[in-house]
């Protein structure tokens, strides 16, 4: 939950300082780094190759270097956070029911980002006719996808799980454009 808490978090703050492309690229060092740890095969190497140099690219790196460096630590923290997910959710997906484990880390999550939302205002800049598709955000950026990737995991090593995980920078990308 804390992982999940801190890896939304920091991403956000990394779109508000870089390129969504850039910061999506930069996070999967995270979920490359599962992939290349948990590696025995000279198979698994060539796929995380490979998805290396798709997310190489597809991200936006200006030649003139003016890319913020505080965000840039942003989209790395959202990589260690999700490389800490992965990890730890293949654990957790032993052991719990995926609704369970949402669930309990999602509210985790919410707890641990509060003091920030206070801190940062957020909680005055609530409007009532927001709920609704914020809750339906919610639903549809974290909490059915982390079900799914909790059911994926518990079928899946690891290393497998961070190479397919390496599709999303192109389809972040899509989305973007």
């Amino acid at each position: 939950g804390i992982t999940i808490g801190v890896m939304n978090l920091s991403f956000y703050q990394a779109l508000v300082r870089i390129p969504l492309g850039l910061a999506v690229a930069l996070e999967f060092v995270g979920p490359l780094a599962v992939a290349i740890v948990g590696s025995r095969r000279a198979l698994d190497i060539a796929w995380v190759g490979l998805a290396m140099a798709g997310i190489a690219l597809i991200a936006p790196f200006r030649a003139d270097g003016a890319v913020d460096p505080i965000g840039v630590t942003y989209a790395l923290l959202t990589g260690a956070c999700w490389a800490a997910y992965i990890v730890l959710g293949g654990r957790v997906s032993q052991r719990l029911d995926a609704g369970v484990a949402v669930a309990i880390g999602m509210t985790i999550a919410a707890l641990t980002i509060t003091p920030y939302a206070i801190v940062d205002g957020g909680i005055e800049k609530f409007a009532s006719y927001l709920l609704v598709p914020c809750v339906a955000m919610a639903v549809l950026s974290s909490a059915l996808p982390y079900a799914l990737e909790m059911k994926a995991l518990r079928l899946l090593p690891g290393r497998t799980f961070s190479v397919l995980m390496s599709l999303e920078p192109v389809i972040a990308a899509l989305c973007g454009l």
